[in-house]
């Protein structure tokens, strides 16, 4: 088969002036679909229009040129319009274009999807198993065997939708072949300003799935199913990319990472004895009760030297709300102990948590600033289709589900918000998300925090930041 898979943009107008901090991050589960297609013998082309600035025009010719069979898209929220503008002029371009849709989005609304004629094909879940038997059922040239394929809902040739049965979770994760990012343009990528330490970078995960609940997070869509990679095959993958590609920084893509401390451990300790953390620095995501002095100790000595904490808010009440399981004393004592151990901090911060006032606004923004971070991000609250407060705000007919390309945590526009709590004003939201971003780094000691001390900020990202909070 001919397959070709794209990675959507967001709209630029969906972001507004923060649109210029975007920048193209590595792709790691499209990455893996591509290894896929390439361990299964297909032919394939890969299209990152985030990084390569294709429209869905460009998209079409080349998928013309390429003699496209198979259209393989992944739908995350904002992505939408876009997604289906490059469907379209697929679909255009080359009758009898099969499209498999995939990703969170697609996941949740696949019967809209196949009814609409938008996609032929959704996987539910994850797709590495799932379009393997995909393509093998196209290539035999017989839709029908497609009953016959867990994790999927399709269309038969008389329209009718079918959802099939659940795919069990793959539990080893080792045995898919490496993401292909031969592939992908990975010169271009990075972390977001924010987590780039160094150049150049990718991106690699060492579990899936995730053990917690909050409530505003859509992977409560696939449960919990939490699992974890061998220590020392991270390594391998860690190393390779390292020995290809150039990579001086690696970013895990985990929801959680540290999650267990004897993985991390082992983790660290191999890194250590291969000496790749005079090589290579490397960033991750977990969680302020997931981190103690010893383990942060052993991530500094390995190359660890930057944390994102998805800190949320500073309002105690409001983090129990959306289910995060400490509070704010935690918070203190987490970041106190990154500062001391010298792994640098970026504290991620909600705006509009359900049941949020402006007083508890001004709350988190305070908070964030009385932290040791080095930086912080506040985003508005979205509850993406996929997490347990979209299905609550659904039920209570509270979202607006108009333009799914307004789901954006940086929607410039007041009145194209898709959700703001009762007790809060739309444009007060916005007011304080730029306060938040003011306050936090235009002190005097936070400028020269960053000049001195930290120094990854390159210019045009600091004047690309300015204009943003004080546009």
């Amino acid at each position: 088969m001919r397959v070709l898979l794209v990675n959507p943009a967001i709209e630029d107008g969906s972001l507004g002036t923060f649109a210029k901090l975007m920048e193209p991050m590595p792709v790691v589960g499209l990455a893996y679909l591509a290894a896929i297609c390439e361990r299964d013998g297909h032919d394939l082309c890969v299209i990152d229009q985030f990084a390569q600035r294709s429209g869905p025009a460009d998209i079409a010719r080349t998928a013309a040129d390429f003699g496209a069979q198979v259209l393989g898209i992944g739908m995350l929220t904002p992505a939408v319009p876009t997604c289906l503008a490059i469907i379209d002029a697929c679909r255009a371009a080359i009758p009898g274009l099969t499209v498999l849709a995939g990703n969170i989005h697609a996941d949740v609304f696949a019967r809209d999807l196949l009814e609409a004629g938008s996609a032929d094909v959704v996987a539910h879940g994850e797709a590495e198993d799932t379009l393997s038997e995909v393509l093998a059922v196209l290539e035999e040239g017989d839709v029908s065997g497609l009953v016959g394929v867990l994790g999927i809902s399709w269309r038969d040739r008389a329209g009718e939708v079918h959802r099939n049965a659940a795919r069990p979770h793959r539990r080893d994760l080792d045995a898919l072949p490496w993401p292909a990012w031969h592939r992908f343009p990975v010169h271009r990528y990075g972390l977001l300003p924010l987590a780039d330490v160094a150049r150049p970078t990718l991106a690699m995960t060492a579990s899936r799935g995730c053990p917690y609940r909050c409530e505003f997070c859509s992977l409560l869509h696939a449960g919990a199913n939490y699992r974890a990679r061998d220590p020392v095959a991270v390594v391998d993958e860690y190393q390779g990319l390292h020995a290809r590609y150039g990579a001086r920084q690696i970013g895990f893509m985990d929801p959680v990472f540290p999650l267990h401390r004897k993985g991390m451990l082992a983790f660290c300790e191999e890194l250590m004895r291969r000496g790749l953390h005079k090589e290579v620095v490397w960033v991750s995501e977990t969680r302020v009760d997931r981190i103690d002095r010893e383990t942060l100790r052993i991530m500094r000595a390995s190359g660890c030297r930057r944390l994102l904490l998805g800190i949320e808010s500073g309002v105690d009440m409001l983090l129990e709300n959306v289910n995060k399981t400490f509070d704010t004393e935690r918070v203190r004592q987490a970041v106190a102990l990154c500062r001391e151990e010298g792994i640098e901090t970026i504290g991620l911060f909600m705006i509009g948590l359900p049941g949020e006032t402006p007083e508890m606004t001004r709350q988190t923004v305070d908070f964030a600033a009385s932290l040791p971070l080095d930086f912080a991000k506040f985003a508005i609250t979205v509850p993406f289709p996929g997490s347990q407060l979209f299905e609550d705000l659904s039920r209570e007919g509270r979202l607006d589900t108009s333009d799914w390309g307004d789901w954006t945590t940086f929607q410039p526009d007041p009145a194209r918000l898709p959700y703001v709590p009762r007790s809060v004003d739309n444009a007060y939201l916005l007011r304080m998300q730029k306060e938040g971003t003011r306050r936090f780094y235009l002190r005097p000691s936070m400028i020269w925090h960053h000049l001195v001390e930290v120094r990854t900020l390159q210019p045009r990202q600091v004047w690309n930041g300015m204009r943003a909070v004080l546009g």
